[in-house]
């Protein structure tokens, strides 16, 4: 059987035991309330959180669940759920579980429902950012025809030092579009700085520090979608014993800020520039290496060694595509 089905069978049935036993624990917590009948209400807490987390399936089969073992316990117990007495009392009492049946399955549906389409918004959204952030890219590429794809190039390698040092999904997904943006702002720096020969006067050195503010600024108006990644491209330039552009140090630098940096540095050693020819990718690492502790971060220039291998074969680009 394919491993994908599998998995997603197996998160499937995770989920669904997990919803399934806090309905069984609010079963078990009913023998011991007196109210039986108020207490049906605290069904509807594993069926709004079936929802919330899972969507409208899990919600539902929650509720069915729920109401099933109700009225079998009901059936099981006739005492149980009774209010009053009188000859009409079972029937109220099954008339009131019946509506309360009803509504819980149709709370479960309605609830998992709104978070489908949140779910779709969302994905809609960030298909939208994405194309947005490509966009951008393209536009940081094609101020500079020096550094053609160098942002591509650092997000992937930024993307792999993440994943090697085991951040979460969302993370490593920031430090990617961080890293793609992270020359954002040198759209805004004169072109006879990017691609001047000679070493750059103090005054040009001080322009071009202005670019990652300045790409925090372009992006800001996008507002919380971009808010993550932001810190992130203002501070690539720090370095770890805090002499970078902001003077920020060693943890007070974004983690995503210390891995991109890495990266950066890595593929700028490695293609030509004006004022120089490219390093070997071995002479690149050893640069890296001695710059750990100063420069860079101890720990990502670990986990940036460990990928290095699969960055000599020099095909990480199509192998590792974004």
């Amino acid at each position: 059987m394919d491993k994908s089905i599998m998995k997603s069978r197996f998160n499937f049935d995770k989920e669904l035991i997990i919803m399934l036993l806090l309905v069984a624990i609010v079963l078990f917590i009913y023998f011991f309330v007196i109210n039986q009948r108020a207490f049906l209400n605290v069904f509807y807490l594993p069926v709004l959180l079936g929802a919330y987390f899972f969507g409208k399936r899990y919600a539902v089969v929650s509720a069915v669940f729920s109401v099933v073992a109700v009225c079998l316990m009901a059936y099981v117990f006739p005492r149980s759920f009774v209010a009053g007495s009188g000859e009409n009392a079972e029937f109220y009492k099954w008339l009131d579980l019946i509506t309360w049946g009803i509504f819980l399955i149709f709370t479960g549906y309605c609830m998992g429902l709104l978070y489908e389409k949140k779910e779709q918004s969302q994905k809609q959204l960030q298909k939208t950012y994405s194309g947005i952030i490509e966009m951008l890219s393209l536009v940081i590429e094609s101020a500079d025809n020096y550094t053609q794809s160098h942002s591509h190039r650092v997000s992937i390698i930024a993307r792999m030092i993440a994943q090697k040092m085991k951040l979460n999904q969302l993370d490593v997904e920031n430090i990617r579009i961080a890293a793609l943006l992270h020359d954002l702002g040198k759209v805004g720096v004169s072109e006879s700085v990017l691609q001047k020969v000679t070493a750059l006067t103090s005054q040009e050195r001080s322009h071009l520090r202005r670019h990652t503010l300045l790409a925090v600024n372009m992006l800001e108006p996008l507002g919380e979608t971009v808010g993550d990644i932001l810190p992130i491209i203002l501070h690539h330039h720090e370095k770890y014993d805090g002499s970078g552009y902001y003077k920020a140090a060693q943890e007070d630098i974004p983690l995503g800020a210390r891995i991109i940096a890495v990266a950066d540095v890595y593929d700028a050693l490695t293609t030509d520039r004006p004022y120089r020819k490219a390093f070997t990718s071995l002479q690149a690492k050893q640069e890296i290496l001695a710059n750990s502790g100063t420069h860079f971060d101890p720990q990502v220039v670990k986990a940036f060694s460990e990928i290095f291998p699969f960055l000599e074969t020099e095909n990480y680009l199509s192998s590792a595509a974004v």
